[in-house]
């Protein structure tokens, strides 16, 4: 046997440094391409109804949808959703939005532009970006890029603010670490160099015509100003990551928050029974007065309102305005708007749903 070995000592000393060679090669691989994994955007969560453009088509957001780069998003008054991104980073869509996501295909590296036309959304970026790889939300007048942090972004057009005329409004709440704000110009421009917002402050932007400018910069502000849906995912953020914010402030500001909110949907519910029942009182009252009563031909009547204004509601809510110029999507030279597998996409919206799915035809793209 050990003659055997030692004649065959070359060969197996071959072999062995064959296998080694193998080995190492592989680790190599593996370490090479590792992080190449595909990136997915994944709708976890919808409450209400909310729309999926993909090119000249939209449906009605399923969960466990599946977004493409340059999928716009569009929620009404009563809607909202959550976007899972590669298993650490998380979107919240409040309603009365519309936006849409560029993404690169591998997790590791590349880009993610969340780009607002109109609402706001939370994002929470678990684990720091490589260094190889950005995020950053986008509104017609601002760009604020981050690397690991929760913040949320809100973009209002309005026609009139503090004497201007047709104003973009951006408002950042940074909720943990630090954000880079950059304020661009009516033209799209960058004005001055971009500025730091700390944790626990907030930011306006304000653009228009012969305005540029900060309207408040690293300004503490109040989470009782958060709606109960903003507070809420706060709430898990901080059981994820972590926040400058404590469990029990934030806990103390939602149930606060909530309550109000639960007092003033009962308050309007109960204006708006209040009110349709004096309407109905006063038309049954004048149409039998109009069936009984002859009046003297030089007698003036009196005629009682024909119509009541409708109580004003206090409820916390934002109305916004389409902005009706430049989107980021036409200058960012982004062509992956649209994909040709469409019935794919209906039947795995369809199966994946957890009730029937309409398929309806836009009428416009969103603003």
């Amino acid at each position: 046997m050990i003659k055997i070995l030692s004649e065959n000592l070359k060969l197996i000393m071959i072999g062995l440094v064959s296998i080694l060679m193998i080995i190492a090669i592989a680790i190599l691989v593996s370490l090479y391409f590792g992080g190449d994994v595909s990136r997915e955007l994944i709708v976890t969560e919808i409450y209400g109804n909310a729309l999926i453009t993909r090119g000249n088509k939209t449906v009605n957001v399923s969960k466990k949808a599946r977004l493409q780069s340059g999928d716009i998003i569009e929620t009404d008054n009563i809607s909202s959703l959550r976007i899972s991104i590669d298993d650490d980073k998380y979107i919240l869509v409040e309603p009365n939005s519309s936006l849409y996501i560029y993404f690169t295909d591998v997790a590791s590296k590349g880009n993610i532009s969340v780009n607002i036309s109109k609402g706001a959304v939370v994002c929470q970026i678990n684990n720091k970006l490589k260094k190889n790889a950005t995020f950053k939300v986008q509104t017609p007048n601002s760009s604020i890029n981050v690397t690991g942090t929760v913040f949320r972004t809100e973009f209002d057009y309005v026609a009139e603010y503090m004497g201007y005329q047709n104003v973009m409004i951006t408002q950042v709440q940074n909720f943990e670490g630090s954000v880079n704000l950059q304020l661009y110009d009516i033209e799209q421009k960058p004005q001055d160099l971009p500025m730091v917002l700390t944790e626990r402050t907030s930011a306006q932007m304000l653009t228009a015509e012969n305005l540029c400018q900060y309207g408040y910069l690293n300004y503490s502000f109040d989470l009782n100003s958060m709606n109960s849906l903003v507070l809420g995912e706060l709430i898990r953020a901080q059981k994820d990551k972590g926040l400058a914010f404590n469990v029990d402030e934030i806990t103390a500001a939602y149930k606060k928050v909530s309550d109000e909110e639960k007092r003033l949907e009962t308050m309007t519910t109960t204006e708006t029974s209040t009110i349709t029942e004096v309407t109905t009182s006063v038309t049954t009252s004048k149409t039998t007065e109009a069936t009984t009563t002859t009046m003297a031909p030089d007698t003036a009547e009196t005629e009682p309102p024909t119509s009541y204004d409708t109580l004003a509601t206090t409820e916390k809510k934002h109305d916004y305005t389409t902005y009706s110029g430049i989107k980021w999507w036409e200058i960012t030279g982004n062509t992956n708007t649209a994909t040709d597998d469409y019935e794919d996409w209906f039947t795995e919206e369809a199966e994946e749903s957890d009730g029937p799915q309409e398929t309806v035809t836009a009428g416009t793209s969103a603003d």
